[in-house]
């Protein structure tokens, strides 16, 4: 009698398989993983607090939703809602463009593109160890002047703020990696990072998703209102004070409104001061050089998204030589400076100015001296790199035939030269001659200089541009 089987339809059977599972996941496994990682969490939070010189924000590890409640019901977020909605046109109405749903809804997707998801354990775990195995992979990194002591003395109540030039969609990555010793930093990015999945990774390592030029008077309020909510707040954070990247090699006009927008969170909140980090970089390579020449003029807004991820899958494919294990060598260098720290409290005192009691004009002439000032430490810290070095002498060289020794004497030249400005240069080994046998090395492999005999080299005249590239980093000698 016991051993009479059951048979039951397959699709019934189906059936109390997926609730089975459905109740095993809700009852049982779903209880245990969050326990799991609300415990990991909280650990690594205990942590940081103790490791991080700044600690780690109790506002940064805030839900989502909070932040995005907090930006939605700003009063000067709701006033800018209320204005739009008054401004439609009887045009807008009839094509149902304008109205107070239709504005509401836009607003709603602007907050979920701007605030993002920070999450302790994919930026300090995870996304740490990719992060420096993946930029060490690529170069050999190295941190020039770094004022240490002087870091150490900032008031636990102020906001940092790293300000750095911008070579390199890579940079932000650079400076997080580097920075987390000390600090999580949340940056912008810009449009090619809306939609799955890089809106989703990007918000989980605070990134917060920027539209660049946008025409709409409510973004761009939600943009200041948010930037001024993180910085009163006390969460770090990271401007590129050029707003694009350089496609010359040198530093680009400076765009200056994410800098008044930070500075308009002074005295809100828990920030007591703002305190900006002069940040310099450069490489020996960059992953996107070809790219940005190929588009000084235009840029890339006409390309669209397709052309970004192109690019990127192009990148990826340069990597491929460098993952074969016998034919591994990085692309050279990539070295950063910290300047000194420039507290926006002090910085008005010596100005003899108050921002919060300036009018528009004088507010604008305020915030444009503050960049200068800081953009002029940024020039002064850019690190001198290899390949910027023998990118110089080729140009003096491009129409004959030129020795390592040759090399060696004019490099020797320019070494003193720029040791006479003051400027900051990257010498691996403390070796003149080894830092232009490495440079020497790397662009030989790229195919910029030729051995034509033993010793004897000959720089490609086709590359002129790429020379002139990283030669603008030099700066005027």
């Amino acid at each position: 009698m016991f051993n009479d089987s059951i048979s039951l339809p397959f699709w019934l059977f189906l059936l109390l398989a997926t609730l089975a599972g459905l109740g095993l996941y809700h009852y049982f496994l779903s209880p245990w993983f969050k326990r799991f990682y609300r415990r990991r969490t909280l650990n690594t939070s205990h942590i940081l607090d103790d490791k991080l010189s700044h600690g780690l924000s109790p506002q940064a590890s805030n839900r989502r939703s909070l932040w995005i409640d907090k930006l939605l019901s700003d009063p000067e977020v709701i006033a800018a809602i209320n204005e739009e909605i008054n401004d439609q046109t009887d045009d807008d109405i009839g094509a149902g463009k304008n109205d107070a749903s239709a504005v509401h809804k836009k607003a709603a997707e602007y907050a979920e593109e701007l605030v993002p998801s920070f999450n302790v354990l994919l930026y300090f775990r995870l996304g740490y160890w990719l992060a420096r195995g993946f930029l060490r992979f690529l170069y050999w990194v190295k941190v020039g002047y770094n004022a240490e002591k002087q870091y150490d003395n900032i008031d636990p109540n102020s906001c940092i703020v790293i300000v750095s030039n911008h070579r390199s969609n890579f940079d932000p990555f650079f400076l997080i990696y580097l920075a987390s010793r000390r600090a999580a930093i949340s940056y912008s990015a810009g449009e090619w990072a809306r939609g799955f999945p890089f809106q989703q990774l990007l918000h989980a390592i605070g990134f917060y998703i920027i539209r660049r030029d946008s025409g709409s008077t409510l973004y761009r309020k939600m943009l200041e209102r948010y930037v001024s909510l993180a910085v009163s707040n006390c969460i770090p954070q990271g401007l590129f004070i050029e707003g694009g990247l350089s496609r010359d090699g040198k530093m680009q006009p400076l765009k200056l409104g994410m800098l008044n927008y930070v500075t308009k969170a002074m005295g809100r909140g828990d920030c007591k001061d703002i305190v900006f980090i002069p940040t310099a970089l450069n490489y020996d390579k960059i992953p996107e050089d070809k790219t940005l020449l190929a588009h000084q003029e235009q840029g890339f807004k006409q390309k669209g998204r397709f052309y970004s991820i192109l690019s990127f899958g192009k990148f990826l494919l340069q990597l491929v030589p460098h993952i074969l294990p016998h034919q591994h060598k990085p692309f050279g260098y990539a070295c950063v400076n910290y300047g000194d720290p420039i507290s926006l409290q002090q910085w008005q005192q010596q100005q003899g100015i108050d921002l919060n009691q300036c009018d528009s004009e004088q507010r604008k002439q305020a915030i444009g001296q503050l960049g200068e000032d800081i953009a002029q430490q940024i020039e002064q810290h850019l690190p001198i790199l290899p390949v910027s070095l023998l990118s110089a002498i080729c140009l003096n060289n491009l129409d004959q035939p030129i020795s390592e020794l040759d090399i060696k004497v004019q490099g020797n030249e320019l070494f003193i030269k720029l040791r006479q400005q003051g400027r900051y240069m990257l010498i691996p080994k403390k070796d003149e001659d080894y830092a232009l046998e490495q440079a020497l090395y790397t662009l030989s492999k790229r195919g910029m200089i030729i051995e034509i005999e033993e010793g004897l080299f000959q720089a490609d005249s086709q590359h002129r541009a790429m020379f002139e590239y990283y030669r603008n980093s030099l700066g005027e000698l």
